[in-house]
Parts: structure tokens; sequence; C-alpha cells
């Protein structure tokens, strides 16, 4: 895991509604005891009475990829885990940057050569993210909020490089991500 003191990681939460109570809240998996993710900022768990929010900022994987191992080998399955022993409670609404585009649509250009080569869009990050929508969770999988209404959508990103000034364009990326238990949802 990176130093925590190195980390530029960080995750935040709001509630406006009045008369919606919050049971708990518990930061970098803390409710589960000691492990190796506390310090990194990376996750606020809400409590309320009916479901649990997690907000979430992912592991990005680095420049070179240098922290893709950590990232597919330790974080997501802990997080996959994690959500399911939540799930068994009451249904979850994991939002964030997940740091990864997972379907062809959900990137600008898909085919280009350097893709799989590059932090969030290698094969191992978004084969681990199919994992996590097809977690276990109370009957159901785990569902992508805005693929369940927007099943066909190209376009819709979260992100583009500064760098390149490709939200002129829309060269983008969607990392952001709303994964909500399946129960939340109507199945046909």
């Amino acid at each position: 895991p990176q130093d925590p003191n190195e980390s530029s990681s960080s995750t935040s939460n709001l509630k406006k509604r009045e008369g919606i109570k919050v049971e708990k809240i518990s930061y970098d998996f803390e409710d589960e005891g000691p492990n190796p993710f506390t310090g990194e900022g990376r996750t606020i768990t809400v409590e309320f009475d009916k479901f649990f929010f997690v907000c979430c900022y992912v592991p990005n994987s680095g420049e070179g990829l240098v922290r893709l191992d950590y990232r597919v080998n330790e974080w997501d399955p802990h997080v996959r885990s994690y959500l399911q022993a939540l799930s068994a409670r009451k249904p979850i609404i994991f939002g964030g940057d997940m740091n990864v585009g997972h379907l062809d649509a959900d990137i600008h250009n898909p085919t280009a050569k350097h893709i799989s080569k590059q932090a969030g869009l290698t094969p191992r990050e978004r084969e681990s993210f199919s994992q996590l929508l097809a977690t276990p969770s109370n009957g159901h999988t785990f569902v992508d909020a805005f693929r369940f209404f927007h099943p066909d959508a190209k376009g819709q990103f979260t992100y583009w490089s500064q760098r390149t000034f490709a939200r002129k364009d829309n060269r983008g990326l969607r990392l952001d991500y709303f994964i909500c238990s399946g129960d939340l949802f109507p199945h046909s």
C-alpha cells in the first residue's frame, strides 16, 4: 500500500434532507477492525436506517502501472468482500471515482493501441470491475445504475484530460459510478 502520508486521496459525503437518520459513519473500512487500508482516506461508509452509502476513491494503478497488482489483487477483492458483507444486512449504494473505464462505451477511443496499457483501462482492471458487478448480493448481483437506465449510452464521460484539453472535443472516460445492490432495481 501507498504511504498514507504521501497520499492525496480523499472522499466526502454531504446529507441535506432532514429526517434521514444517520446511524453510523466509518472510514477506510475501520468498522471491520484493523486493516491495511486504514489512513488512505479512500472510503466513507454511512449507514442509514434502510441502506448503506459507501463513498470511494479507488486507487489509481499509476503511471507505469506501478500499483496495478495492489489494486486488482488486494484492494478490489477486499472491496468486493466488504460490499457483499454490508449487502447481507441491507442494500448498498457504492459511489465515487472507481478509476476504471469498464466498457468500451465508457472510453472515447476504445480501439486505440495504448488503451490496454493505460491506468484504469487495462484488461485486468476492467475484468476486476466485472467481478464486482457479478458479486452476489441478496439473490441478485450489483448493478451499475447509469448503465441500468442508459444501457446504450456513449459519450457520457466523467473525466477528460486537462493536459490535452480533451473536454472540448468530449474525448473522455467514464470513471465515476454508482454501483447498487440489485434488489434496489426492478428485475424482469
